[in-house]
């Protein structure tokens, strides 16, 4: 009885290990970004969020062979607010028909990768599942993703994707009675900086 007792918190002890080892937290960095880019029936334009203010640690889990890796916590924030067209017109535009004053974030919720990436110097390419909310409406997305580690320990997590406005019930921002028009068809790109977690 005693060497069962003995050999069965041994395998707990094994179980918890492995448990950990699965688990990666990543703690996302104020270097991270957000570019959005479109076109209008005169020029092309791009707003950004150059720097992310908030404090979300990405929780992902391995989930083992054959299982997709899954987000515990998966949420990052960015202030819509912050977002700069470059254009004072234009960005007074465009933060009006993202609403950012009733919907301060745009939020990037990771729900699962289609395999476990791996951090290394050359890029990693998957696809990721992705809720993408602005202007208080939230969808759900696949997502070219790709991800790199630098000798410095920073892990850089990007993913693009084609979005139309009405995807978020958005309309498109408009300037002189309507001559200058901007295109529905708009590019999300997102360049996340991250760190493991060592604690």
């Amino acid at each position: 009885m005693k060497a069962f007792l003995i050999l069965l918190t041994m395998i707990l002890m094994v179980q918890s290990v492995s448990a950990q080892s699965l688990e990666h937290r990543l703690i996302v960095q104020p270097s991270s970004c957000l570019y959005i880019e479109g076109t209008t029936n005169v020029n092309s334009y791009e707003c950004a969020i150059v720097r992310y203010a908030g404090n979300d640690t990405l929780v992902l889990h391995e989930g083992g062979r054959n299982i997709r890796p899954v987000f515990v916590k998966g949420a990052v924030e960015l202030d819509a607010s912050s977002c700069d067209c470059g254009m004072p017109l234009m960005t007074s535009d465009f933060r009006k028909a993202i609403n950012s004053k009733e919907y301060p974030s745009i939020v990037i919720d990771f729900i699962s990768f289609e395999r476990m990436p791996v951090y290394a110097s050359r890029p990693d390419q998957f696809k990721g599942i992705l809720n993408i909310s602005i202007a208080g409406l939230t969808k759900v997305f696949e997502v070219n993703c790709s991800i790199n580690a630098t000798q410095a320990g920073i892990i850089h997590l990007d993913g693009s994707r084609v979005f139309n406005f009405s995807d978020f019930n958005i309309t498109p921002p408009t300037r002189m009675l309507g001559a200058v028009r901007v295109d529905q068809s708009l590019t999300v790109t997102f360049h996340l900086q991250l760190r493991l977690d060592q604690t």
